[in-house]
């Protein structure tokens, strides 16, 4: 199962949004920008989660932040994605 079929968990308007992907992931464009804080800044987040009785495999967290290059990078693995694997049962 390819990480497009993960359920993306975006931080948006101060509360958790899931938005279950098939080809992109959409942003509400109603959702107004954060307000700006002196010496600081916006980091814009996403966070990949898998459907039930499925385990997120990723050598990283999960989470990818979005940067100048408009590219959503990992801390850990940069942009290769993770992907979700379907749960061993026994």
């Amino acid at each position: 199962m390819s990480a497009l079929q993960a359920v993306v968990t975006l931080l948006l308007c101060g509360q958790l949004l899931a938005v279950e992907t098939g080809s992109e992931a959409t942003v509400d464009d109603s959702c107004p920008e954060p307000p700006k804080i002196e010496n600081g800044y916006v980091e814009y987040l996403v966070r990949y989660q898998c459907k039930p009785y499925y385990t997120l495999r990723t050598c990283g967290d999960g989470v990818y932040t979005f940067n100048s290059k408009k590219q959503w990078i990992n801390k850990n693995i940069g942009q290769k994605l993770p992907e979700c694997e379907a749960a061993h049962t026994e």
